[in-house]
């Protein structure tokens, strides 16, 4: 009788404690995400070049497209997702499925920001392929981030 007390008690335990780290978890996974809202915010000029191509039904041009990083398109993406009512967590099956058909995604396909979402899917699948996740969803470095579209293009040329 005793036993099964002390038994249940440490089960107890053992589970609010499990509970109690899976919380810790999902509290600093948003507020990363909080972080890299802000820390990857549009330039300006950025925000410029995009309503002009908007204006004019064209695309971005490869020098402007350049400027922006890795980061600045995942806060693209997310735009999008929140924009149509997407609910995928970074690196669930849906947005790796969704990052994998994005180029069939034709309203995307419209926008100018197109090109700078695309670049960061590409990375990220990339960079997922190099990792297996067993027990957390994968993100990307933040120094990965935080490279310009270009910087990802010369990297990959050599």
């Amino acid at each position: 009788m005793l036993r099964r007390k002390l038994t249940r008690k440490y089960f107890v335990i053992a589970l609010c404690s499990v509970v109690i780290i899976g919380v810790i978890f999902v509290v600093i996974d948003k507020n990363k995400e909080e972080r890299n809202a802000s820390h990857f915010a549009l330039t300006t000029q950025q925000k410029i070049a995009i309503k002009k191509a908007k204006m004019s039904g064209g695309d971005l041009s490869d020098a402007e497209v350049d400027t922006f990083t890795i980061g600045q398109g995942k806060l693209l993406l997310d735009q999008y997702l929140k924009k149509h009512d997407l609910n995928y967590k970074v690196g669930s099956k849906k947005y790796i499925h969704f990052l994998a058909k994005i180029s069939e995604t034709k309203d995307l396909q419209k926008e100018p920001e197109f090109a700078i979402i695309d670049a960061y899917a590409n990375v990220y699948l990339s960079e997922l392929q190099k990792h297996e996740p067993l027990f957390f969803r994968f993100h990307l470095k933040q120094s990965t981030l935080d490279k310009t579209i270009k910087e990802i293009r010369l990297e990959n040329k050599s």
